[in-house]
């Protein structure tokens, strides 16, 4: 059930304020100790209620970013929390860093990561992952990745089918994009296609930019073409056997990620999740604690799945916590 909220334009940004709620001390010390063990890898210290009258100011990305926070103030704050949401610009963290703003929240870990190694901020750090716009597996073809017999594009002998799971020998294109290809790749293990030298998650350049010399196994004997996708991507759908696409791409050929994937990218431990961001002068900040509760809550667990039919899916398991 959604709760009752007020909205005013203030300076052309929107100010969402909730009803009012009690939020004790021994309530802010256990809901924080929560947060710290599903939040972000870097510990940060919640044991202090801060004021929860007073508004906080939000950086947040355009598009499914600002809709996805828009929802979880609106609908999964205590009534007490107040929320200013202003549009996000390249230097928002550095805006956050310096005390122009409370919290960031449009960018995925690698941009952020880049923005800490290019700015030096030693006062930010990931307090929530939230979502991840993940790639997935596509086939005009075949239905599933279930283990099959089944052999194609052998050449010295006629292709051996005999169910609709991608066959042994299956061409498989991804995208030419050193992240695109590394992602794909990910994809392809956390299906079970094939095996790599290291698992999903890691954040370094070695780990978003891996190649097929990470492949150890390719347990479908599956033949790996990074292609350029330009104005081909519904030829490249239709002539081979599987294709890896983000969901933009999808969209484009009338594909949808939660219907039509044969695989899709897991949410849980996705070196791609947006990230909510705090500095560390908000330690001990209810307000944040709650946000960041929200934005890794079941409730937006089930507004992702039901708004953005996979091509936006949660990092948490969306259980409850």
């Amino acid at each position: 059930m959604q709760r009752a909220s007020h909205r005013s334009l203030v300076n052309g940004t929107v100010v969402l304020n909730r009803r009012s709620v009690l939020a004790t001390a021994a309530f802010a010390l256990a809901a924080a100790t929560g947060l710290v063990g599903c939040g972000s890898d870097t510990q940060v210290n919640y044991e202090t209620a801060g004021d929860a009258g007073d508004s906080i100011v939000v950086y947040v990305g355009t598009g499914d970013d600002r809709e996805i926070l828009e929802y979880a103030v609106e609908n999964l704050l205590p009534a007490s929390a107040k929320v200013e949401l202003v549009d996000a610009s390249d230097d928002s963290n550095a805006k956050v860093a310096a005390g122009d703003g409370d919290l960031s929240f449009y960018q995925h870990i690698p941009a952020f990561e880049a923005d800490l190694g290019k700015l030096s901020y030693d006062n930010l750090s990931i307090v929530s992952k939230v979502n991840v716009v993940p790639y997935g597996l596509y086939s005009s073809k075949w239905k599933d990745v279930k283990d099959t017999d089944s052999w194609v594009n052998v050449g010295l002998v006629a292709d051996e089918v005999t169910g609709q799971s991608l066959p042994h020998g299956s061409q498989v294109v991804l995208p030419a994009t050193p992240t695109g290809f590394a992602r794909g790749l990910y994809l392809l293990q956390s299906a079970g296609l094939v095996k790599l030298d290291r698992p999903f998650g890691g954040t370094s350049a070695v780990d978003l930019t891996i190649t097929q010399a990470n492949v150890l196994d390719s347990l479908r004997h599956l033949s790996l073409l990074g292609l350029a996708y330009d104005d081909y991507l519904q030829s490249l759908y239709e002539n081979y056997d599987a294709v890896v696409l983000n969901p933009d791409d999808a969209a484009s050929i009338g594909l949808t990620p939660a219907e039509d994937a044969l695989a899709i990218e897991p949410g849980p431990g996705n070196p791609y999740a947006h990230v909510l961001v705090a500095p560390s002068r908000l330690a001990g900040d209810q307000r944040v604690l709650e946000l960041a509760r929200a934005l890794e809550s079941p409730e937006l667990a089930q507004f992702l799945e039901t708004k953005f039919r996979g091509a936006n899916i949660p990092v948490a398991t969306g259980e409850s916590r």
